[in-house]
């Protein structure tokens, strides 16, 4: 299902990137802003599928975050995924946070993969930067996530 999902932004994604560059305003009749919504969305979907595998083999969620294939920073793609999806669902909360531990993780993953959360479109940064080096898409990342999945189920 996560598959299917995960093709179906990307694919979604591209018609909106080729839409994009058949204006002269595609800022303004807000592609990228769509761009980046369905962008975090693909985010979220990436995150229940890990969320899925680490909860049916019941292994503690920052034990699982910590395994797999890492970034050129670093850090761990799933750990990146995690706060990007994080990131999406909570940063329009960040001005009532009481508790500022969750943003500066995230704001810290961010900065590690190399496109700061405070830049515009953060999202389509990260995931331009977690496809390396192939092309941004989903598919890139999710064939990542499935070699955690692999590595989470023997560490």
């Amino acid at each position: 299902m996560a598959r299917e999902l995960i093709e179906l932004i990307d694919n979604r994604l591209s018609r909106l990137a080729m839409d994009s560059t058949e204006t002269e305003i595609p800022y303004e009749l807000g592609y990228f802003d769509s761009m980046e919504h369905l962008t975090g969305l693909g985010f979220v979907a990436c995150q229940t599928f890990m969320a899925a595998i680490y909860g049916i083999s019941k292994i503690d969620k920052k034990k699982a975050l910590s395994v797999g294939p890492k970034h050129s920073c670093g850090s761990t793609i799933a750990g990146i995924t995690n706060a990007a999806a994080n990131y999406w669902k909570h940063n329009n909360e960040w001005v009532l946070d009481k508790s500022p531990k969750q943003r500066k993780f995230i704001e810290d993953a961010f900065e590690d993969v190399g496109f700061p959360a405070d830049t515009e479109y953060p999202l389509s940064g990260v995931l331009t930067k977690l496809s390396e080096p192939n092309p941004a898409s989903f598919m890139s990342v999710f064939r990542k996530l499935a070699v955690w999945s692999k590595e989470l189920q023997i560490a």
